[in-house]
Formats: structure tokens, sequence, C-alpha cells
């Protein structure tokens, strides 16, 4: 089985794909007027707005960092911390062209704790996946054959 991480759709990385379309339906639904947003929020279970936006951003920079790749890794999340901070900035600020819609200072605020935490579990994930795949193979692949 291929990995996901290898499937291209027309020469364009699956991840890739799946991030254009979340980050498009994600700016889509921040920018509903406020009688759309009424409808779309009695769909489904109540959840408070921050925890919304948390979650929002949380999957945005997990996605974000699935499908960037560097040497420099620091520099990598860095980077996708501070682009995930900067949209979620002018993102607050043009719901004020919306019609009931108004930017807020604590919606950021979920948006980047949601990033910078998808940033870290991200990285804590991997460190602990590589330490796993580490010891998986000493233990099975490279010991003496009993």
């Amino acid at each position: 089985m291929q990995p996901v991480t290898k499937i291209s759709v027309l020469g364009v990385r699956l991840a890739i794909i799946v991030l254009a379309f979340y980050w498009l339906f994600m700016f889509a639904g921040t920018h509903l007027e406020a009688s759309q947003l009424e409808v779309a929020n009695r769909i489904g279970p109540e959840v408070s707005d921050k925890v919304k936006h948390f979650a929002a951003f949380f999957l945005l920079g997990t996605l974000l960092c699935y499908v960037t790749n560097s040497a420099a890794w620091m520099k990598r999340f860095i980077s996708i911390g501070v682009l995930g901070m900067l949209y979620a900035g002018i993102d607050e600020y043009t719901q004020r062209f919306v019609p009931g819609r108004y930017p807020d200072f604590y919606d950021f605020v979920a948006d980047s704790l949601g990033l910078w935490s998808a940033i870290a579990a991200y990285i804590l994930a991997k460190l602990m996946l590589g330490d796993w795949e580490k010891r998986f193979r000493k233990r099975f692949l490279d010991s003496e054959p009993v």
C-alpha cells in the first residue's frame, strides 16, 4: 500500500490538496454573515466559539506541519507559526466587512493557541515516533537471531 505522503492527484500531493480545500472552507466559514452563521451553529452540538477557533487552527497547523519539510526544523515550525498567526490576524480583521460580524482579539488568541499547540504536538509526535522506530529497529532488526 502506498504511503499517504506519496499519493498525488494530477501531480500534486494529496495532502496539499486537502490543505488547500480545508483553508478555503475555513476562510469561507469564518466569513459567513451572522444570519448564515446562526443556521450553521444549529448543526451539531453547541460548542464555545473559542473552542471552534482553537480546533480550526489546530487542524490548520497540523496540516501545515504535515505538508512541509525542511532540514532546518526550527525555521520551518517558526515560519508555520508566524504564517498562521498572520493569517489569523487578517482573518479576524476582514470579518469587520461582513454584515453582523466583528473582529475579536480573543478569537485571534484562540487561533494562535490552536496553531502553536498543533506545532508542539506535531514535534512531540515526530520525536516520540522517531524514538520508537529506533528502539524497534535496534530490538528486532539489528539484533542477532536466537
